[in-house]
């Protein structure tokens, strides 16, 4: 099983500007010694060994994740603006051939996990076909509000794909061919819905837009079962500790917490996500290395190991 991140920003998109390009091109070369560019493969060396602030970028598309479990269906996870590149990736098969099938799992209809599903070209290919699951018994009426004329000119009805919406039981499981999915409810404001993929004794856990503060921890083990023995989880924290204390009920975590909780847990790896549009590529670096200092400090003494990731848009992650 593998996931990609295709958008993997909180909120709101955040593209990058001139000016965010030039001060990173600006930062490399003043790093950069005579020995770094005597070729092409020093050049290369030397890219790579710069920090992610420096070398590239996290990226500035709202929530889209694609699962690939072993069978190799296409299963998406929310609709953010991440998912218009991948529907370019996908025209190239057989979904530009009008014979693509997938899946697409919905957590919750804030804008930023549906505002790109107007621009998912597979969506407008006749005999492409999608099942599009979600606990929201009205999940069809939602999309359709984001597309009436007043909104956008083109309405779901227009968009010729096959679309079926399968309304799942709360806190319930179903399979889609060997893989079994759980939904799990989530505290957020208006609600949302964490997924749990278990295949071939790997599982994958996904929790964006979800908020564990201290009092929540005290009521930590209602969740044992969704996060127990992950191999990856995937985890919404767009605050730091201190501004989350700030912004009870605004429906996000901190990576501390997140990092308690896949240590409680038994998680193997945490991907921390659902990045702040405020924060910086540099922000994101130290909110990373403040996770793994937090781990040096508090797990490595237990004898903990838990592997801590900041997720990157493009990246892929084998489970």
């Amino acid at each position: 099983m593998k996931v990609k991140f295709w958008g993997v920003r909180g909120s709101i998109p955040t593209p990058y500007v001139e000016s965010q390009v030039k001060d990173k091109i600006v930062r490399a070369l003043k790093l950069a010694t005579p020995a770094d560019i005597v070729s092409d493969e020093t050049v290369e060396r030397f890219v790579e060994s710069l920090p992610m602030a420096v070398r590239g970028a996290y990226g500035g598309n709202s929530t889209c994740l694609q699962v690939v479990p072993e069978s190799g269906e296409l299963i998406v996870i929310d609709c953010g603006t991440g998912i218009r590149n991948l529907g370019r990736e996908l025209m190239s098969g057989e979904f530009g051939k009008g014979k693509g099938i997938g899946s697409i799992l919905m957590t919750h209809t804030h804008w930023d996990h549906v505002q790109g599903l107007p621009f998912f070209v597979p969506f407008y290919i006749p005999g492409n076909r999608f099942a599009i699951y979600s606990p929201y018994h009205d999940m069809k009426e939602r999309i359709e509000y984001q597309q009436v004329f007043t909104h956008f000119p083109v309405n779901l009805d227009y968009m010729l794909a096959t679309k079926e919406f399968v309304t799942l039981e709360k806190e319930s499981e179903f399979y889609l061919n060997d893989v079994k999915i759980t939904n799990k409810r989530m505290r957020h404001p208006g609600g949302s819905f964490g997924y749990r993929f278990d295949q071939n004794g790997k599982s994958l856990v996904f929790t964006s837009d979800c908020e564990f503060n201290l009092d929540e921890i005290d009521y930590i083990e209602q969740y044992a079962d969704f996060f127990q023995n992950a191999d990856v989880l995937i985890f919404d924290t767009q605050y730091t500790f201190e501004e989350s204390i700030n912004k009870i009920d605004w429906g996000h975590s901190s990576a501390s917490i997140a990092i308690d909780i896949a240590a409680q847990f038994n998680v193997k790896r945490l991907v921390l996500f659902h990045h702040d549009p405020e924060y910086s590529d540099d922000k994101l670096d130290l909110v990373l290395a403040n996770a793994k200092g937090y781990i040096a400090t508090n797990l490595k003494r237990k004898n903990i190991d838990l592997i801590v990731d900041l997720a990157v848009e493009g990246d892929e992650i084998e489970v």
